[in-house]
């Protein structure tokens, strides 16, 4: 909501909504539920906050599989095989894979 309000203050206009993507459908379900459970007390405030922005259609809520979650290679401890499929979808190569062979002295490779 912050980028998007920035977006605003300058001028630029966003196609469409800003999208949040969680990996907890739980937390999805609860953003179209109009009934709080005991719960869900604690985050009454954010909830409301997040449903009144989509009945609004500011913002909307997704569910991403957690193995596709590219947030969690930035946030959490993951293992070198979920670690290299995070950085083949960020394009990010490994340096041992480039091809140095076309490197010359006198310019960038």
């Amino acid at each position: 909501m912050w980028i998007h309000s920035l977006f605003t203050e300058l001028g630029i206009k966003t196609p469409q909504p800003p999208v949040i993507w969680c990996d907890n459908l739980s937390t999805v379900l609860l953003t179209v539920n109009l009934v709080l459970h005991a719960r869900t007390k604690h985050i009454e405030l954010d909830l409301y906050f997040v449903r009144e922005k989509i009945i609004h259609k500011l913002v909307q809520v997704k569910h991403v599989p957690a193995p596709d979650q590219l947030a969690d290679g930035l946030t959490k401890a993951i293992s070198t095989n979920r670690f290299s499929q995070f950085r083949s979808k960020l394009t990010i190569e490994d340096i041992k894979s480039l091809d140095a062979s076309n490197c010359n002295l006198e310019g960038p490779c």
